[in-house]
């Protein structure tokens, strides 16, 4: 007797005033966000575990103080649904949202990545996008309670923009650091060709007010020309 009581599931059986409309859309959403799948209309179903409970539980005062009615029950499938096919409407879901969270991520990889500063903001805002789509990739993963088919995909492909995003922000760090130092362009011999013209001048005068006062200079001919 314990055993055929022991239910396996929980259904959260709800129903909703007519107004205001805002509030069935805040239940629908909130019910999306932890994971349940509806299996009646207004009949929702979770696997039974303490914090799929508490969410429920939560969820349950919200309807009745919103104005509504709700029920918490233990459920155990004897005849009609089965316990395979209720989590098969668990794979579908997560299945798709998995399929969705890959087709964003496929879109960002294709965005090209800036090659100057004036594309800059391009860049920053692939992070927002991909900051999001991270976000909301571990919160399928955090309701995926049956293991659904696409994870590995949408994991791969959500990593692989990050890992681009990323090799792009060290690499102009990496270039930034080694052009920023002043310290490192002092006492040098500087080489150009020999001939003096208006912007080997110019080049000179801006080495030496702004970048090397100490700099030495070096006309060379154009060819045959090998440093120290």
């Amino acid at each position: 007797m314990d055993d055929f009581n022991d239910g396996r599931w929980l259904l959260l059986i709800h129903q909703l005033p007519p107004k205001p409309d805002y509030f069935r859309v805040k239940v629908w959403r909130r019910l999306q966000r932890l994971g349940a799948v509806a299996i009646k209309n207004s009949v929702y179903v979770l696997p039974k575990n303490e914090q799929t409970q508490e969410d429920f539980q939560w969820m349950l005062r919200e309807i009745v103080e919103g104005g509504g009615e709700a029920s918490l029950c233990e459920a155990r499938f004897v005849e009609g649904l089965s316990d395979d096919q209720v989590e098969a409407l668990f794979q579908a879901t997560r299945g798709a949202e998995y399929d969705q969270i890959a087709e964003e991520a496929r879109r960002l990889s294709e965005i090209p990545l800036p090659v100057s500063q004036v594309e800059e903001t391009r860049c920053t805002q692939l992070e927002i996008d991909l900051a999001r789509l991270q976000r909301r990739l571990a919160e399928v993963v955090a309701i995926d309670f049956f293991g659904a088919p696409g994870r590995e995909a949408a994991e791969g492909l959500v990593s692989g923009v990050a890992g681009r995003v990323r090799d792009k922000r060290l690499g102009k760090q990496t270039m930034t650091a080694t052009v920023s130092r002043r310290e490192d362009f002092q006492g040098k011999l500087w080489v150009t060709r020999k001939g003096i013209h208006v912007d080997r001048m110019a080049s000179a005068w801006f080495i030496r007010r702004f970048v090397d006062s100490g700099a030495r200079f070096k006309f060379v001919p154009p060819k045959g020309y090998k440093p120290l």
